[in-house]
């Protein structure tokens, strides 16, 4: 691990890097937990925030960067880390990470054992599919595990972006090809092989996409250790119906139908956030070059939420986001 902490003079100009650490080429955000925070529920609109995900972030990065602001001079908690090449990225070069706040600078508190605990955790995959999301979902419960001491999960759903539940009766076929590269490429078979994750489930499926996945999974039973989800996560924000045969068919095969409020990430939104704070990180010279000519500055590759109920008392111990993307160069 490489630290290189920002000059005193860090708020008018950008930290400085030395030649000898790449720009990077990668961005990793933990937010921590957010239960302190009233971002979850918009009371004008009387209903979940739906700008909850970059109100977490926007609360992260003042946390980790204000105390160089306020003069003084390296306390801001970010950290620089050179990592291998990743598998399935055909590139062999070796990729530097900018991670908020520095990982020393975590509070973990892991859920003590006299306490039971429901365990939930979502991540939502954006961009193209490919094996490339296999490491990507070891790196997400690496950190996860890194940031609050959790590895085993109760409920672990999983959502891509290119996935959206329309509702009503109106079965929505978009996605059925990512589907079947969810399992093809070996993304399902990596979370059904998982026996830390207790429960496993799917987000958005339509009715098309949810017998799909559980046609590829029936017809691999005897050859893998593919699971069915049992759990079905459905976005009903804009008040739609939930259509009969859905709900049939995950009766039948033991599923349960959840509802969920969680906004998709914008990478504009992440982008906006981070040039607030550009006089105080050390961003790679393309986030600059892009952004000004009008071109994508940052990608956004996956988020995962958790929350950490206490059982007994049905409150909320533990909620936060960790938030990955990359700076395309």
């Amino acid at each position: 691990m490489v630290t290189q902490t920002p000059s005193p003079t860090c708020c008018g100009s950008a930290p400085h890097i030395t030649a000898s650490i790449a720009p990077p080429t990668r961005f990793l955000l933990f937010t921590q937990n957010t239960t302190r925070n009233a971002i979850s529920w918009n009371p004008q609109l009387r209903k979940p925030n739906p700008n909850e995900v970059l109100h977490a972030v926007h609360l992260a990065l003042h946390r980790a960067l204000d105390p160089c602001a306020e003069g003084k001079g390296d306390a801001c908690s970010w950290d620089i880390i050179e990592q291998p090449a990743a598998k399935g990225e055909g590139s062999s070069n070796p990729r530097t990470l900018l991670v908020i706040p520095n990982p020393k600078d975590l509070q973990v508190s892991p859920p003590k054992k006299e306490y039971p605990t429901i365990i939930s955790v979502k991540i939502r995959f954006y961009g193209p599919s490919g094996k490339h999301r296999l490491a990507q979902l070891d790196e997400a419960l690496e950190r996860l595990e890194q940031a609050t001491g959790i590895h085993v999960i109760d409920r672990f759903v999983i959502g891509l972006d290119s996935i959206r539940w329309e509702g009503g009766e109106k079965a929505c076929k978009t996605g059925v090809e990512d589907v079947d590269t969810l399992v093809s490429d070996g993304l399902w078979e990596r979370i059904s092989s998982n026996p830390n994750l207790q429960q496993i489930g799917v987000s958005d499926f339509s009715l098309p996409l949810l017998s799909q996945l559980l046609s590829r999974v029936t017809s691999a039973s005897g050859s893998s250790d593919l699971r069915k989800p049992t759990i079905n996560q459905l976005n009903f924000e804009n008040e739609v119906e939930l259509p009969q045969s859905l709900s049939d068919l995950a009766k039948n095969e033991g599923i349960q139908l959840q509802s969920h409020a969680d906004n998709r990430v914008p990478s504009d939104g992440i982008e906006r956030l981070l040039t607030e704070f550009e006089d105080r990180l050390p961003l790679p010279p393309s986030f600059v070059e892009r952004r000004n000519d009008g071109q994508e500055a940052i990608t956004t590759t996956w988020v995962l939420k958790y929350t950490v109920v206490l059982k007994d008392r049905e409150l909320v111990a533990d909620k936060g986001y960790i938030l990955s993307a990359d700076f395309p160069q």
